[in-house]
């Protein structure tokens, strides 16, 4: 694929895990570091204290740490070892931590879960993968239980290419592979066999708050006033069930 002429990257597992480990060094970008309670406070009907939750794609633990400070039983998982042993050093200090583990590990001791967050991650996935961590999710979730998605909605990604002069490739800040809406998102998870599903168009950003006149600020506030004005709904939410 090209894009102004030039050749659209393909992400492959290397290059995936340099760019994650590149931009672990600026954790407050992480989008559950920014929106992470306003997630857990759209969801809290869902929630139950006595509910195990898994946190699919934990990184570096922003959601699963404020899901523990609020009492929740967690299970944070992900795929990179370090990313383990961080998780592992940050969060054992809370009671109602149940640990960090792969896949394997998790499957191994044929653990299941009440609820699974799988945010941000599936518009990062290629066919493959997506299907894969479908089909492990629904083996992962108890019979009632619910899975709970976010991903950009309806996103433009060629808004957010970036081109290296370095490598004359093309590629997208975030690593984003796909785009979703609330029809692609509900037809996909109906074919891996979720056929009761809610989608929510809505957006996590925080209201602007004045800290002076600065660039920052000006900005912060005019974006704010622009989705507001032109009402974009720049996230999806999915809250799927089996049944």
């Amino acid at each position: 694929m090209r894009y102004n002429g030039k050749e659209i990257a393909s992400w492959d597992l290397n290059s995936i895990k340099r760019f994650w480990d590149f931009a672990s060094n600026e954790p407050l970008k992480y989008f559950t570091y920014m929106v992470g309670d306003k997630i857990i406070k759209m969801l809290s009907n869902e929630l139950k204290q006595d509910h195990k939750i898994l946190d699919y794609g934990a990184g570096i633990g922003f959601l699963s740490e404020k899901l523990l400070k609020k009492g929740f039983n967690v299970t944070s998982l992900d795929s990179s070892p370090d990313s383990i042993v961080l998780l592992k050093n940050k969060l054992s200090i809370f009671k109602n931590f149940s640990g960090a583990m792969d896949l394997e590990s998790i499957k191994n001791q044929d653990l299941k879960f009440d609820i699974i967050f799988i945010v941000e991650v599936v518009e990062h996935l290629d066919d493959y993968y997506l299907n894969e961590l479908l089909e492990n999710v629904f083996k992962l979730i108890t019979d009632n239980g619910i899975i709970i998605i976010t991903t950009p909605n309806n996103e433009i990604l060629e808004n957010s290419y970036i081109y290296c002069p370095f490598s004359d490739l093309v590629f997208h800040r975030w690593q984003h592979v796909r785009k979703w809406d609330k029809f692609t998102l509900n037809e996909k998870l109906k074919e891996k066999g979720f056929n009761n599903n809610r989608m929510i168009e809505t957006h996590f950003f925080n209201n602007p708050k004045w800290n002076g006149f600065n660039r920052k600020t000006i900005g912060g506030i005019l974006e704010f006033l622009k989705l507001s004005i032109e009402k974009k709904k720049p996230h999806l939410v999915a809250i799927a069930k089996k049944n």
